[in-house]
């Protein structure tokens, strides 16, 4: 048996037709397609806004007592406690080769998601999350640090401002990030003589 084809549509589907057939297909509003975004944990560090895609792992710690440590980079603020494993506390800023976060007391510390590398970041501007929409306009900024080029993965505009997106991954394991330790002539020799 044969059915009309107006039995067998949708409810919605018989509308649109019947739109279709009244006003012409002009008259069918396409659903508005959400434009994609990412969201990625901002900060600035001098006068740069950098940004880490969102992934777990990052945590914005509460004020704890940073340890000074000796032989280490000057980069290196100390170690703290997170939960009862030693994290190494780094200057991003002092890393990149800006000037140090002025007061300790009053920066951010945001930990890494790298469970391996035990790290915190010590900043001087707070960290916020942040929607960037996918379809923004690239730039090469080859003019940044030799330790943040090798870490960022694009520059971007958002609002007329340049937004840097690191790879987290790429900063971990930097051969100069994971090494805090300065190298010092052996000396053990000279106690023993």
């Amino acid at each position: 048996m044969n059915t009309p084809d107006s039995i067998k549509r949708s409810p919605l589907e018989q509308l649109q037709a019947l739109a279709s057939l009244s006003l012409g297909d002009t008259a069918i509003e396409q659903p508005e397609r959400q434009q994609e975004e990412w969201r990625g944990f901002t900060f600035s560090v001098d006068k740069l806004n950098l940004v880490f895609p969102f992934m777990g792992g990052f945590e914005i710690l509460p004020e704890r007592e940073i340890h000074t440590v000796p032989w280490v980079q000057s980069w290196v603020r100390g170690v703290t406690n997170v939960r009862g494993d030693v994290y190494s506390v780094v200057d991003l800023g002092a890393y990149f080769g800006f000037p140090p976060v002025r007061s300790v007391r009053s920066a951010t510390l945001f930990m890494l998601p790298d469970t391996q590398l035990k790290s915190v970041i010590l900043l001087d501007s707070k960290v916020t999350l942040k929607s960037f929409p996918d379809e923004l306009e690239h730039i090469t900024a080859n003019d940044l640090p030799p330790r943040l080029l090798r870490c960022r993965s694009a520059s971007v505009v958002l609002d007329d401002e340049v937004w840097h997106a690191m790879d987290v991954n790429l900063l971990c394991h930097d051969q100069d990030f994971v090494t805090i330790a300065i190298e010092t002539e052996p000396v053990a020799e000279e106690l023993i003589h």
